[in-house]
Parts: structure tokens; C-alpha cells; sequence
């Protein structure tokens, strides 16, 4: 069976993708795109941001477009939100997250089989492992928890992910043992709020130290500032690169005001300590961040303190956001910051994290580094190095899969351009 499976959004939802996809297994999945003609399309939708909602719509149209005949399948953070509205726009059933583990017996039932214990996820936290799916990925996320507690005054996120649900690490261990069994190179623990895993006695920090065991290197998808405490630093910093030295700590603004009414529960100076520690305990370490562009009450002074506060903590990566009023959230509700006043905060924000990325990766030039390869298209390969930045490599052995040690010839934009010196194999 021919099926078109589109994800939008966060690494949790490309993880239950994953996942489904390997659940699917009586139907004999082939996997294709949206216009190569399916028999089954699937949706994992976002709603974090409004335009993710309107990406979400223009793919619904478009599936159904494109497969007149197709079983129309939309779940994710958009059909809870907005179930009756995506139905009108022709999906053949909607599955909102607090029902995805329900998927697999939606799909299975429709083209007439049953959906038993092997094909049915035993909980919410089904992955990709357990069910031995393999793809042409070496890096596979890793769902260790799900939710949040934490209320961002400008945040949907609790309403359509729940309240937060943890993992018990024994479970995300056998896991990582089954995705290094199917050959994966990398594993990429995530979740909707990260740092606040409690399924190790030791949260975060506890359950790395427990999968360096498993020999496949680690690394952390967002992480939240107030959950980055010194044990998870040291942890990092002791199995650097085996574990990777990145991290993505979201910063959204960095004037205090803000943070504190946007309901953050740190300060710019405990952002700007958490860097400086994790510069000094971690070998190697590289920040990435977001910022958030007009956010509601939002002065010039303020936008201004973003802007300051960036180049003092010197990111190698900023993803900018310009605001938009969600309903149902606090912010929604504050003075709103004209919409052209948002766009030129965010033109100045994005200008100034080419010139940061410029600054960080001009000093690579003619450096050693080392890059796991995820992928060899026509002779080029593409993958990452261990502080995350995008490589593109020409050489010999190019293999997907393998790391490779090579050396960083030119820049453009945020991708650095290399050859390959000699491959290399990564151990513990």
C-alpha cells in the first residue's frame, strides 16, 4: 500500500510518525510523497505558532487535492484544536492527540484488519525502536516525555499536549537499545518539555549517564533554561562528544519584564550564568536559541534589550519568531504591538543572527572537525557536526551513517562546506 505521511512541527510528532509508519507493517507500507498517488495520506499537524495552523490547512487541501481517492487520515496539536474545521476541509478522520496512540486501529480498521498487540502502541510513548523500524535516518529522536505544566502566558502547547507524562528510563533504555540494534548512529532524546523528565530518580543527568551504556552517541533536543541544572552540565561536559556539546536553551526575550509576564521562570542574568557554566564545563559547547519578535506590551527600550542581550551571549544560532495572538492564552489578551512594529523587530533580530552565526563560524575555516553523515546524495554528503552545525562534504568514503573527520573549507550562511580527511568511528 502506497501512503503519504507529512509532518509539520516538533521532533515529538516526526517520532510518532516514525513510529506509526513501523505499525503499519500489515499494510505493506510503501512510502511516497504527497503527488506520487497514496492510498493512505497521514497528517501529524502543529499549532504551536498560527501560521503552523495555516501550513496545516494548505497540507489537508493539498492531500486531498492530490489523492481525490486517498483515506484522508489528520492528527497532532491541530486537530485538538480545531477538529470540526479540519473535517470540513476533507480529511476522512481526525485524531486529536489525546487519542494518537488510537492511529494505528483507525488506519488498520479502515482497510480491513485488525488491529492486535503488535500493531498497537502499548502507551503514548511508543518510538520508533520497539517496533523495528528502520529508514534511511541515522538519527532517531527519542520520545522520553510528553505535556507541560509550565503555562507560558503566550503558549498553546499545554492546552493541546496535556499535562506533563514522563517515561520510566528503564522502558527508554530497551528502546535505545533496539534503534542501535537497527543501525542507527545517533539518538536525539526529546520531548515537549525536555528538561522536566522525571523517569530517572536523576532526571535528564540520570538517564544519559544510563545510555552512554548503550554505545550510540547522544544528544538533547530544546531544553528549557530553569531545568539545565549543574548535574546535567557535568554530565555532558564528562562524556563530551559522546554526548553531544549543544545545546538548545530557548531564550524568547531578554528583557525581564517580559520574561516575567510571559510567565518564564528565569531571569536574563540566570540565562546569562547558565551559558557561562556551560561554556566552562563543556568542551566544545555551542548555544542555540529562539527569540520571540513584538511580544505583547513589548517597548522599543525592551526589543533593544533582546538585541544587546544576544550579542553579549553570543548564540552560533537564532531562530526568530515574530509574534502572533494565539486564542485561549493569556497573552492573546494583553496591548498588542502593531503588526508592522513586529515585523521590523523581527528583520532587525534575524539580521543580527546572520552576523552572530557569521562571527562563530569564520574561525572554522581550515579546522578539523567531526561529522556524523546522514545522508550521501550524488556523490555530496550532509550531516552534522557534534555542536550541530550543517555540513555539506565532498571526499572520499562518503557513507552514510559513519563519521567522518574533515576539514572546513568554506562558509555559506549557516552551512559549512568540507572534505572529508578520513572516517572515523565515535566510541565511548
Amino acid at each position: 500500500m502506497r501512503i503519504a505521511v507529512r509532518t509539520l512541527g516538533c521532533k515529538v510528532n516526526q517520532v510518532e510518525s516514525d513510529a506509526l509508519v513501523g505499525m503499519l507493517a500489515a499494510l505493506e507500507p510503501e512510502v511516497v510523497e504527497l503527488e506520487q498517488g497514496a492510498d493512505l495520506v497521514v497528517i501529524n499537524t502543529c499549532s504551536v505558532t498560527t501560521t503552523a495552523e495555516s501550513t496545516a490547512r494548505k497540507e489537508i487541501r493539498r492531500a486531498r487535492r492530490a489523492n481525490p481517492d486517498a483515506f484522508v487520515v489528520v492528527t497532532g496539536c491541530y486537530a485538538e484544536l480545531a477538529p470540526e474545521q479540519i473535517a470540513e476541509l476533507g480529511a476522512d478522520a481526525v485524531v486529536p492527540n489525546r487519542s494518537k496512540a488510537e492511529l494505528p486501529r483507525v488506519i488498520l480498521e479502515r482497510f480491513g484488519l485488525p488491529a492486535d498487540p503488535v500493531t498497537t502502541p502499548p502507551s503514548e510513548f511508543w518510538g520508533a525502536g520497539e517496533r523495528g523500524l528502520f529508514t534511511d535516518r541515522v538519527r532517531a529522536f527519542l520520545k522520553i516525555q510528553d505535556g507541560c505544566n509550565a503555562g507560558c502566558a503566550y503558549c498553546i502547547i499545554p492546552r493541546t499536549r496535556g499535562r506533563e507524562r514522563h517515561r520510566d528510563w528503564r522502558s527508554v533504555v530497551e528502546e535505545a537499545e533496539a534503534l542501535a540494534a537497527a543501525g542507527y548512529r545517533e539518538l536525539v532524546l526529546t520531548g515537549v518539555r525536555l528538561g522536566s523528565y522525571a523517569g530517572h530518580p536523576r532526571g535528564v543527568a540520570g538517564l544519559l549517564e544510563e545510555l552512554v551504556g548503550v554505545g550510540v552517541p547522544l544528544r538533547l533536543s530544546s531544553i528549557e533554561p530553569e531545568d539545565t541544572g549543574p548535574e546535567l552540565l557535568e554530565v555532558i561536559g564528562l562524556h563530551a562528544p559522546f554526548v553531544r556539546p549543544h545545546l538548545h536553551l530557548s531564550l524568547q526575550t531578554g528583557a525581564d519584564r517580559l520574561l516575567a509576564l510571559m510567565g518564564r521562570r528565569y531571569a536574563a542574568a540566570d540565562y546569562r550564568d547558565l551559558v557561562a557554566r556551560a561554556r566552562a564545563r563543556i568542551p566544545g559547547f555551542a548555544l542555540t536559541t529562539d527569540v520571540i519578535a513584538g511580544l505583547p506590551t513589548e517597548t522599543e527600550d525592551e526589543h533593544r534589550a533582546t538585541l544587546a542581550f544576544l550579542r553579549e551571549v553570543h548564540p552560533s544560532r537564532v531562530h526568530v519568531f515574530t509574534y502572533t495572538p494565539r486564542p485561549g492564552t493569556r497573552a492573546a489578551r494583553l496591548p498588542q504591538v502593531p503588526h508592522a512594529e513586529r515585523k521590523r523587530r523581527a528583520h532587525e533580530l534575524i539580521a543580527l543572527a546572520a552576523q552572530l552565526a557569521e562571527a562563530r563560524v569564520r574561525p572554522l575555516l581550515g579546522r578539523r572537525t567531526t561529522v556524523l553523515v546522514e545522508r550521501v546524495r550524488s556523490g555530496v554528503g550532509y550531516g552534522h557536526t557534534p555542536d550541530y552545525y550543517e555540513v555539506e562534504l565532498t571526499g572520499e568514503g562518503l557513507v552514510a551513517g559513519r563519521e567522518a573527520e574533515v576539514v572546513v573549507e568554506g562558509v555559506e550562511g549557516y552551512t559549512l562546506r568540507a572534505r572529508t580527511a578520513r572516517p572515523v568511528d565515535l566510541k565511548v
